[in-house]
C-alpha cells in the first residue's frame, strides 16, 4: 500500500515538473517577443549580436550577400575615346575578381582599379566577383587628338616664337601648320604611360610690319594606324609695330645721386615729369610681385631665368600680346608682364638710371641697400648653372648645384658705385659691379661662399624708396630653423579623388600634420598654412610662402593619373637652389615606400620613376625666390593599391617621417 502510494507521488511529481518546465518555456518565448533582441544579446554577452534564423529541419547560415560595387563607370552603356576603360570599385577581398576573365589584384581594403583594354567599336566588359556580375556595353570611338594649345587666340609681335602643343594618341605622328608653314611636333618625356602623350614644337612668327598680319588658325594633324585627324587651334595675328623703341644710353656713365628729403626718403624720378628726352609709352607695376615671362616667346611658359618685377617698377612698352585669354605687355627690357599686374600710361622718357650702395650688413640676413634714381626693372640669375632637358620636355632640370654667384641685372642703368661689407655672412662672400653700362644694363654680382650653396633672397622697396636685397643665411641650429608646410587643396577643392573615394585634401592634411609633429619633435619651428579642411586660393598660398620668412617651404600633395597603374613618388622644384632639398626628400620617400611595399616586388619596382623622380616643373606655389621650395607628390591615389596604402595611418606616419628626415638631411648637408 505504501509502495503504490509512493509511485503515484513520483508520477505526480514528474508530471508537475514537466508542466512547470513547459510553463517556463512558454513564458520565455512570450518574454522574447516583449524584450528587444539587442537587449537580450547585451544581457548575455555585453554586445549586440544578430541571432541566426532557424528552420523546422535544422539551423542553417545564409551565404553573405555579394559585396561587389562599381563606382566607375557610372553608366552601363557608354562611349569613350580612350583605348581602355578604368573599372573602379570594391568587393569582398576573399573572393576572386575578374574583368573579362582577367584576374584583378585587389588592394588591401578590397578596392580595385583596373584598366580594361578596348578594341575600336563595340565592347562588352564583364566584371565578376563570384556570384555577382556587372556588364557594361562600351563603344570605343578612337580620337587621335584630345586637346591643343594655344586654343583660342594669339596676337604677338613679329619674330616671336610660339610653343604649339597637342595631347595626342601615344605613337602618333603630329604636326602643326600655319600660313603654309608646317612644324613637326616631338613627344615630350613622360613616365606615366598614359594612352595620350603631349607633343610640342616651336613656330616662329614672321617679322612685324606697320600693318597687322592675320595668319589664320593653327591646324594640328595626327596620324596613327592609318587614321588621320585634324583639329583647329588658335587664330594667330602678328601685331603691327606699335610703339617706337626708346634709345638706351650704352657705355659707362657717372653716378648722379638723387635728391633725398629731410626724413631720408629718396625722391625717385617718374615718367610723369618731362625730363627733356621725349615721350614714351610706359607701364607701372601695380602688383606686389608681377611674374615675368621671356619677351621673345608668345606663349605663357614660366622660366626660372626670369624674376618678378617689384611693385612700383617702371618699364617701356614695346608692344602687346595675347595668349588664349591672357593679355600681356611686352617690355623693352625683354619680358612679358600680364596686363592685370600693371597699368599703362603715356609718359616721358627717363634718364639712364644710376645706383649707389647705401649700406650693407649681416644679422639674420645678409643685406644690401641700394639707392637708385628711379625704380628700373631688374632680374636675377644663378650662374653658372648646369641644366638638362628632362621631365615634360622642360630644359631647366638641374644636373647639379654648380653656381658660383648670383647676378642682378639692372636695365636702363649705366652707372653704379659703392662697395659691400658682407663679413659674418654664411651665404655670400663679396659683391662687385660688373659690365657697367653694357648694352644699357649694369650687373651686381654677388659671390657665394660655397659653390651651389644658396638659400634664396627677398627683394623689396622700403618706405624710403631704396631697394633692399636680403640674402637668406643658413640657420645655425634646428631651433633657429623655420619650416613652412602647405597641405595642398582643401575645402571646396578636394584635389584628386582616390580609388576608394578618399579626397586628396584629407590625406594631404593628415600627412602634413604628422610632418609638423615630426619636425617639432626634432626641434624645428613649424608654420602651417591650414590645420582644417579649408580652401586657400592658389595666389594666397604663394603670397603666404613669400611672407612667412621660412627657411624651407614644403607643399604636401598626392598624385593621380588617367592610367590607374601609375604609381610612385615624385618631388618637384622650380628654382635651381631648391633641387638639393627635392633630392634629399625624394631619397627618403623612396626608402619609405620600399618598406611599405616590402612584400610586393611589382609595386617596389615602380616607387622611383625612370627619370629619378626629382623634377623641374613650374607649379605656382614653387615659383618664389625667398627660400628653397618643393612640391611633394607622396603617391598615386588613382592606383587602388597605393591609395589603400596612403589611407593607412601607419603609412601616413612613414611618409611624414620620410619628408621630415629629408628636410633634416638637407639642412645638415648645407652646414
Amino acid at each position: 500500500m505504501q509502495e503504490k502510494n509512493r509511485k503515484k507521488v513520483y508520477i505526480l511529481c514528474a508530471v508537475g515538473a514537466v508542466l512547470l518546465v513547459t510553463a517556463l518555456v512558454a513564458l520565455a518565448i512570450w518574454m522574447h517577443g516583449r524584450v528587444p533582441a539587442a537587449k537580450q544579446a547585451e544581457a548575455t554577452t555585453g554586445a549586440v549580436q544578430t541571432l541566426p534564423e532557424t528552420t523546422t529541419a535544422e539551423q542553417t547560415t545564409e551565404p553573405p550577400a555579394p559585396t561587389l560595387t562599381i563606382t566607375e563607370p557610372k553608366k552601363e552603356t557608354l562611349t569613350v575615346q580612350s583605348p581602355y576603360i578604368t573599372i573602379k570599385g570594391a568587393c569582398d577581398a576573399s573572393l576572386p575578381l575578374t574583368v573579362n576573365g582577367q584576374a584583378v589584384t585587389l588592394a588591401q581594403d578590397g578596392t580595385f582599379s583596373y584598366d580594361c583594354p578596348l578594341k575600336v567599336g563595340k565592347n562588352t566588359v564583364t566584371v565578376t566577383n563570384t556570384d555577382k556580375t556587372f556588364v557594361f556595353q562600351v563603344t570605343y570611338e578612337r580620337k587621335l587628338i584630345r586637346s591643343v594649345s594655344p586654343k583660342k587666340a594669339v596676337s604677338a609681335e613679329g619674330g616671336m616664337t610660339i610653343e604649339v602643343s597637342a595631347v595626342a594618341m601615344a605613337g602618333s605622328k603630329v604636326t602643326a601648320s600655319l600660313a603654309g608653314v608646317k612644324v613637326t611636333l616631338s613627344e615630350e618625356n613622360s613616365s606615366k604611360g598614359e594612352a595620350y602623350r603631349t607633343y610640342s614644337g616651336i613656330y616662329t612668327l614672321p617679322k612685324g610690319t606697320s600693318e597687322q598680319q592675320k595668319l589664320g588658325r593653327l591646324k594640328f594633324t595626327a596620324v596613327y594606324d592609318g587614321q588621320t585627324e585634324t583639329v583647329s587651334g588658335a587664330s594667330v595675328t602678328v601685331n603691327a609695330i606699335k610703339y617706337v623703341e626708346v634709345p638706351v644710353q650704352s657705355g659707362k656713365g657717372e653716378v648722379k645721386e638723387p635728391t633725398v628729403s629731410g626724413d631720408g626718403k629718396v625722391d625717385v624720378l617718374t615718367p610723369n615729369a618731362d625730363h627733356g628726352l621725349g615721350q614714351a609709352k610706359m607701364i607701372l607695376i601695380t602688383a606686389k610681385y608681377a611674374e615675368t615671362c621671356p619677351g621673345e616667346t608668345a606663349d605663357d611658359k614660366s622660366s626660372p631665368l626670369c624674376t618678378p618685377f617689384l611693385e612700383g617698377t617702371y618699364d617701356y612698352v614695346k608692344n602687346e600680346a595675347k595668349f588664349d585669354d591672357t593679355m600681356y605687355y611686352i617690355t623693352q627690357s625683354g619680358y612679358k608682364v600680364e596686363k592685370d599686374n600693371a597699368q599703362s600710361q603715356d609718359g616721358f622718357v627717363l634718364p639712364s638710371n644710376t645706383i649707389s650702395v647705401y649700406k650693407s650688413y649681416t644679422d639674420d640676413y645678409t643685406t644690401a641697400v641700394l639707392t637708385m634714381n628711379w625704380k628700373a626693372p631688374f632680374v636675377s640669375e644663378l650662374k653658372p648653372q648646369a641644366y638638362r632637358t628632362g621631365y615634360a620636355g622642360r630644359v631647366f632640370n638641374v644636373t647639379g648645384s654648380t653656381a658660383k654667384y648670383i647676378d642682378f641685372k639692372f636695365y636702363y642703368t649705366n652707372a653704379a658705385q659703392g662697395s659691400f661689407d658682407f663679413s659674418g655672412s654664411s651665404t655670400v662672400s663679396r659683391a662687385e659691379w660688373v659690365d657697367i653700362g653694357k648694352n644699357g644694363t649694369t650687373t651686381l654680382r654677388v659671390y657665394l661662399k660655397r659653390d651651389g650653396k644658396f638659400y634664396g633672397y627677398r627683394a623689396y622697396y622700403a618706405s624710403d624708396n631704396r631697394l633692399v636685397l636680403q640674402f637668406r643665411n643658413m640657420p645655425k641650429s634646428l631651433s633657429d630653423t623655420v619650416v613652412a608646410i602647405d597641405p595642398g587643396h582643401g575645402g571646396k577643392d578636394s584635389g584628386a579623388i582616390g580609388a576608394n573615394g578618399v579626397h586628396e585634401s584629407v590625406i594631404n592634411l593628415r600627412i602634413s600634420m604628422l610632418l609638423k609633429q615630426n619636425l617639432e619633435a626634432a626641434g624645428v619651428q613649424v608654420k602651417i598654412l591650414r590645420t582644417t579642411d579649408t580652401f586657400i586660393e592658389l595666389e594666397d598660398r604663394q603670397s603666404k610662402a613669400r611672407e612667412l620668412g621660412a627657411d624651407v617651404f614644403v607643399c604636401m600633395h598626392n598624385n593621380a593619373a588617367e592610367n590607374s597603374s601609375a604609381s610612385g613618388t615624385e618631388v618637384y622644384y622650380y628654382r635651381a637652389y631648391s633641387q638639393p632639398l627635392a633630392k634629399a626628400i625624394h631619397a627618403q620617400l623612396a626608402s619609405a615606400w620600399q618598406e611599405i611595399y616590402a612584400n610586393d616586388a611589382a609595386m617596389r619596382g615602380k616607387v622611383t620613376p625612370s627619370d629619378g623622380g626629382v623634377r623641374w616643373y613650374p607649379f605656382r606655389v614653387t615659383r618664389i625666390e625667398e627660400c628653397p621650395t618643393v612640391l611633394v607628390e607622396g603617391g598615386y591615389l588613382s592606383n587602388a593599391k597605393e591609395c589603400a596604402a596612403l589611407n593607412i595611418p601607419a603609412n601616413q606616419e612613414r611618409i611624414a617621417k620620410a619628408v621630415c628626415q629629408g628636410v633634416l638631411q638637407y639642412l645638415k648637408e648645407q652646414q
